[in-house]
């Protein structure tokens, strides 16, 4: 257990270092944007790029900060019933989750997205807007945020099973490992 506990610590390390540096692009995605208005509204000058790379970061900064959200345990939760539960229950419940619906969720999704960038790249996928940006590279993105969330699942399901196994403390309150 040792070994899967240090290989989700690296997930964790991995997970945490992307996410912090992520949280970054939204200072650059409010420059940005910032910039693009100043200089429609004092220079009557627009760049369909400068849109476009807005909505970009913004993608950039969801795909690759949801895997540093879950390992913070920052994901909404609507489940009513969760709080309620001991300690034990929740950290089971995480477990089942992980297994039975975030991870087949997020292989499916990295297969299709995968297939989605094949597509896009080969074909130069770019924006129809004049001067817009290249696609494709953005929707590698999107493969790249679910393989490293599906990998923070997998974190999560291991330290779930150290909890369980009392390798590990249970969570204070709230879930969490």
């Amino acid at each position: 257990m040792e070994k899967l506990l240090g290989f989700a610590d690296l997930i964790d390390r991995l997970n945490g270092r992307i996410g912090r540096a992520s949280v970054w692009l939204v200072l650059v995605c409010v420059l940005l944007s910032a910039l693009t208005a100043t200089l429609r509204y004092t220079l009557d000058w627009g760049s369909n790029a400068m849109i476009e790379a807005q909505w970009f970061l913004f993608g950039l900064v969801f795909m690759l900060c949801a895997p540093w959200t879950l390992q913070e345990r920052g994901h909404v939760r609507v489940d009513i019933l969760y709080n309620r539960f001991p300690p034990r229950v929740r950290v089971l419940i995480d477990i089942v989750g992980g297994l039975l619906f975030l991870l087949p969720v997020s292989i499916l999704i990295v297969i299709d997205a995968w297939d989605y960038f094949l597509l896009s790249f080969h074909q130069n996928e770019a924006s129809y807007n004049p001067g817009g940006l290249l696609w494709w590279p953005m929707k590698l993105v999107i493969p790249v945020g679910f393989v490293l969330l599906a990998a923070q699942g997998v974190s999560e399901v291991i330290k779930g099973v150290a909890i369980l196994a009392g390798l590990r403390p249970l969570p204070s309150s709230g879930g969490g490992h």
